[in-house]
């Protein structure tokens, strides 16, 4: 007995993309299948946004080629646009429309679109139907953007840095929302939020400079690029990342200058020996030492050879 091969939702072959010198995406390969979380990480400017709007139709490749549920999203932009959804980003709301109204705009493009009332229900704004949106609070604008992206009922839904902005209450709503959507399609969501990702996705594709640094479950990269995690601490004393290096199970240093100290961040093999030589160096006076264990910073910080800040503001 044969099975059926699995076909993905989403094929990106190749995938190029210029913005006059600006080389946005240079060559990405991603598939992505029925059941799935996948989650992009990177830093502002490392392709993230222009990698979903290329899947989503809005931009249209220099080289290489998308398909969607088998549609080309450029060439079958109708066909291809009813199977994928998208969490709108900053200010793309009709802030003069209700709530009701808006989402029941969105779900006419959809051909079996969720009922409004369920989508207002899930994420808890039925309260909030007839409010302007003009009038509503960031956070409670964020959850519209989330219902927007819910209400087609698609087989694929986008979300694009979908907690930014918001407090821990509000955003673990979004993350048991998002939950409650996988497994059904697929999911793909660009974050910039390490702790978001590895709550929330099955796989993460860590991108920088328009390329994939790597990719795989959240498990196999921590394996793989985190050892035991890292080592933190601040000290005075003028600091040789080279010599950082050479410590005993350094797999990765980061020294950064703030005011008058550095701060030093290791990701290490073996912890116990990384902290030992640490404080027994006569060239680092160390103070505040903390060690975490493994994380996808860790990972990120080996692959891309920086540190994840998120800023609020992504452009592509």
């Amino acid at each position: 007995m044969t099975t059926a091969k699995r076909e993905p939702l989403i094929r990106v072959s190749g995938a190029v993309k210029r913005y006059e010198k600006l080389t946005a995406l240079a060559g990405v390969d991603l598939e992505v299948f029925p059941g799935e979380t996948v989650g992009i990480l990177g830093t502002n400017g490392a392709g993230k946004t222009t990698l979903i709007e290329s899947i989503m139709g809005a931009r249209h490749l220099d080289e290489g080629s998308i398909e969607v549920c088998g549609l080309s999203p450029v060439n079958q932009r109708e066909q291809s646009a009813k199977q994928i959804s998208i969490q709108p980003q900053g200010s793309s709301l009709f802030k003069h429309l209700s709530v009701r109204e808006c989402l029941e705009l969105w779900a006419s493009f959809y051909p079996h679109p969720h009922e409004v009332d369920e989508i207002l229900k899930l994420v808890e704004l039925d309260s909030k139907s007839r409010a302007r949106i003009k009038t509503l609070s960031g956070g409670q604008q964020q959850r519209v953007r989330l219902a927007l992206a819910l209400i087609g009922n698609t087989e694929i839904v986008a979300f694009d840095e979908p907690t930014v902005g918001l407090d821990p209450v509000a955003r673990e709503l979004v993350w048991d929302v998002i939950r409650q959507r996988a497994g059904q399609g697929a999911v793909l969501m660009a974050t910039q939020m390490m702790d978001e990702a590895e709550a929330l996705c099955d796989r993460i594709v860590i991108m920088d400079g328009g390329k994939i640094a790597g990719t795989g479950k959240v498990d196999a990269l921590l394996d793989q690029y985190a050892g035991e995690g890292s080592i933190s601490f601040k000290t005075t004393d003028p600091v040789d990342t080279a010599a950082l290096n050479d410590l005993p199970g350094v797999l990765w240093a980061s020294a950064k200058q703030v005011g008058r100290s550095t701060n030093v961040r290791l990701v290490t093999a073996d912890t116990a020996r990384t902290q030992a030589a640490i404080r027994l160096s006569k060239n680092l006076h160390a103070e505040r030492i903390k060690s975490v264990g493994p994380s996808l910073g860790d990972v990120f910080f080996r692959l891309v050879g920086k540190e994840l800040t998120p800023s609020i503001n992504e452009e592509n």
